[in-house]
């Protein structure tokens, strides 16, 4: 039997789920995420020669697998240095070991959430330190922000300068969400004119409403932060760039014969599917985009399935760091 809400008058006003909410609620399934990876992974292991794949991986240059590892390091020094200069611009003092601190183990949680969960714990274990939650929430939004339009601004160089591999199909996919994700950041920065249209009035007393106003405003006030704005998207590019770097470095080392200029446009569109909230730490769907983005090129799959695996191992690995000041807070974030 249901057991929903009724009214006065005996009328059933149980909220009913959309299809829109069941979606939401898998994506933020721990195990449903689980179980699409493996499954996933599972059909990707029947189209590759497993031994083939074992091979290339055991057979990978150490020297360009190392330099892939500092790299990595390289890139994330930069995130840390590119969300300080946000935080700072908001009014907030904060020491850069809290800023480093706080980026390395949200980044170690954020591999067993859905995609955003890890900024989501940013900005929460910022709010610890004493910036307010809508200064760090803000800083979180943009900082994301500006690294998805690096991101895919670099795809559209690598287009743009010519790529010889890449075919007209995957030029305007990488094109199109680019724009899509200017224009998603453009409006962010008017947040404050249309929280005003779009928040109700009785909503804005609440405390959740004020919440998102206050919120909107703090978003609104880095039009005036240009400055800001302009060094962060500067050192988006470098970020984005270390890793597509990253990435190319792992293809040399497992002997993969593709110029870096597809590197450049295929890797963001197989970066944004590692953001997708539809895989756990990587593996699975983001591994099969990467393999289908590197079938024009013709690559082998049992190499482009090692080197997803090696994206993988090392995305992991980065996040190391952060396991272990975890631990040391005894489960903490601050």
């Amino acid at each position: 039997m249901r057991h929903g809400l009724l009214t006065a008058e005996g009328d059933d006003v149980t909220p009913h789920r959309t299809g829109w909410s069941v979606v939401a609620g898998l994506a933020a399934s721990f195990w449903f995420r689980v179980g699409l990876s493996l499954s996933v992974f599972g059909v990707l292991l029947t189209r590759v020669d497993a031994h083939e794949a074992a091979q290339a991986l055991s057979a990978v240059d150490l020297r360009y697998f190392l330099a892939s590892v500092a790299t990595d390091l390289a890139a994330r020094a930069v995130m840390v240095g590119r969300w300080a200069i946000l935080l700072r611009a908001s009014g907030e003092t904060v020491s850069n070991w809290s800023t480093a601190r706080v980026f390395l183990i949200s980044s170690f949680v954020g591999t067993a959430l859905p995609a955003g969960g890890a900024d989501v714990t940013r900005a929460y274990a910022m709010s610890r330190y004493g910036v307010s939650g809508s200064a760090a929430t803000v800083s979180v939004v943009v900082d994301r922000l500006l690294g998805v339009v690096a991101l895919l601004t670099l795809g559209v160089a690598g287009v743009v300068f010519g790529m010889p591999e890449a075919n007209l199909p995957l030029a305007r996919l990488v094109a199109g969400l680019c724009l899509a994700a200017a224009l998603v950041l453009l409006g962010a920065f008017w947040a404050d004119s249309l929280a005003s249209r779009v928040v109700p009035r009785t909503l804005r007393q609440a405390s959740v409403g004020r919440w998102m106003i206050l919120a909107a405003s703090e978003m609104a006030a880095y039009r005036s932060r240009r400055g800001v704005l302009a060094a962060v998207f500067g050192l988006s590019l470098v970020v984005q760039w270390l890793r597509i770097t990253e990435v190319f470095l792992l293809g040399a080392g497992l002997g993969i014969d593709v110029s870096f200029g597809y590197y450049l446009v295929f890797m963001p569109l197989g970066l944004v599917v590692f953001m997708l909230p539809v895989s756990v730490a990587g593996v699975g769907l983001p591994q099969g985009a990467m393999m289908w983005l590197l079938r024009p090129a013709g690559v082998p799959e049992p190499q482009s399935f090692a080197l997803s695996a090696l994206v993988v191992i090392l995305g992991v690995a980065g996040t190391l760091p952060g396991l272990y000041l975890y631990l040391r807070a005894r489960g903490g974030l601050v």
